[in-house]
């Protein structure tokens, strides 16, 4: 019972952390915005990184959620964007109909990195029951984008905490770009407190914008490892922009290594299933008590059945 609970409560933790690095890490490829009023919605998707000097498409889809909607007009201006057309109109819209446009934007040059903002200004007329004349109504918003000139490569890495020397052990992350494209990035797996051995680089030779990769290495400690051992381990990466400027990224974390006990089957810290460890070591010597406990019980079992034949 214990056992079970101790695996549940492992499981669980292993779940809310990687869901909370997961909401804190990954961005959404797009962001989407919703504006509305009691008569018309509007939906805006933008990358959730631009470029300076590279154009972009915001999409935009208007819908009519109320009868009598006229002259609709949807203008986007931003003083850090040159936009081909920033504008459009339509003359009606039926109820529960839309309409989708696609703006082509270009970041200006001279934007500085970091969070800016294109201003949504959204015209209409509506014509209630009451009403002799349609009414003008108006929806003013501001999008929020975020201008990125280099690549921004984070590493969220998964591994054991726990590994015997001398056998395979996974390390296993991704790599999520939070800025501008990536190219030629090569990855490499290494530790200044002790050797390994196995599949310990790899390289990718893009990642865009918004874009995540995975990775996996295979290592091995020294089977002689003497003493246990607190290791360091680096994720170290090297990657370029597209104007072939280098950047340089690395992760630290750490993993106890030490030697198998005779009595000991399973892995250090578990095995893999999906994103999660499960199963800790279990000794010898309570697989053998399991199985002569089980024993006892058939014994026991068998011989409560005879005697029952015999008192018949």
């Amino acid at each position: 019972m214990e056992f079970g609970l101790k695996i549940c409560q492992k499981f669980l933790g292993c779940f809310f952390a990687i869901a909370l690095i997961s909401s804190i890490i990954y961005p959404a490829y797009a962001v989407q915005n919703t504006i509305s009023d009691p008569n018309l919605q509007i939906i805006l998707n933008n990358p959730d990184t631009v470029k300076q000097g590279k154009n972009f498409t915001l999409s935009s889809i208007v819908k009519a959620t109320a009868d009598q909607i006229t002259n609709v007009t949807v203008t986007i201006s931003s003083p850090e964007l040159d936009i081909t057309q920033n504008k459009f109109h339509l003359d009606k819209l039926a109820k529960d109909s839309t309409f989708g446009n696609d703006f082509e934007a270009k970041v200006k040059n001279d934007t500085p990195d970091g969070a800016f903002v294109a201003n949504l200004q959204l015209d209409y007329f509506v014509k209630g029951y009451f009403d002799s004349q349609p009414v003008k109504h108006s929806i003013a918003q501001a999008i929020q984008l975020v201008a990125e000139s280099k690549p921004i490569l984070v590493f969220n890495i998964q591994t054991q905490t726990n590994v015997f020397s001398g056998e395979p052990f996974s390390v296993k992350g991704t790599i999520v770009n939070q800025g501008a494209n990536a190219q030629n990035i090569d990855i490499s797996l290494f530790s200044t407190t002790i050797n390994l051995e196995g599949k310990k680089a790899l390289s990718i030779s893009e990642l865009d914008s918004g874009k995540i990769a995975q990775f996996e290495f295979v290592v091995q400690t020294p089977k002689e490892l003497g003493v246990p051992t607190h290791a360091i381990l680096h994720v170290n990466g090297t990657y370029s922009d597209e104007s072939g400027k280098s950047y340089t990224i690395d992760n630290s974390f750490s993993t106890f290594a030490r030697q198998r006990g005779i009595l000991e089957v399973g892995d250090a810290d578990g095995i893999w299933v999906g994103d999660f460890f499960i199963a800790p070591v279990v000794g010898v010597g309570t697989i053998v008590s399991s199985a002569i406990g089980f024993m006892m019980f058939l014994w026991h079992y068998k011989n409560k059945k005879k005697s029952k034949k015999v008192k018949r």
